[in-house]
């Protein structure tokens, strides 16, 4: 996995900043196309866990998962078509939470899932949520969740662009 440098990461939100919407529903529709998989879980499955506790905190989810792929496809080029299918995402989610648990269990190098993260990337999620949640209490209750989904989905992220590498 190589993890993203902080002028990347700005370079590519940038970018996503400047889309109009009509390029901004391309990308989504192609990233749909090409991973369907994924953009049901991200697009659907997510946002309704956040709506629970925050409607308004779900779309901010949806705009934020949005910069994701913008970021990976910018700096680290076209997602493979179809990786993630249902069963390589369940593997995928199954392991990457055995990894979380372990890691908050063990607790011994609180270090270790920081290091194979990224850590540029979800800097800029963060502060988004922080600036978004403020003091509202739902919304910061939001937050939370929030955060830990987006690590998930950088995760993600990062295992498609390492089995692409490794194909």
């Amino acid at each position: 996995m190589r993890i993203l440098s902080k002028p990347e990461v700005f370079n590519a939100i940038k970018y996503a900043k400047t889309l109009d919407e009509s390029q901004g529903k391309t990308i989504l529709e192609e990233f749909n196309k090409q991973q369907p998989g994924m953009g049901q879980m991200i697009f659907m499955g997510f946002p309704q866990a956040v709506s629970i506790v925050d409607k308004a905190t779900s779309h901010l989810f949806m705009d934020l998962c949005f910069d994701i792929i913008v970021v990976y496809q910018q700096v680290l080029g076209e997602m493979p078509q179809n990786i993630a299918n249902p069963q390589w995402l369940h593997k995928k989610m199954s392991g990457l939470e055995t990894e979380i648990k372990q890691q908050t269990e063990d607790n011994a190098d609180p270090e270790l899932l920081e290091a194979k993260s990224q850590i540029q990337l979800l800097e800029y999620l963060s502060l988004a949520i922080e600036d978004f949640a403020g003091s509202n209490k739902s919304k910061q209750e939001a937050a939370g969740i929030m955060y830990n989904l987006l690590f998930l989905v950088t995760r993600l992220f990062d295992s498609v662009y390492a089995e692409q590498k490794s194909a």
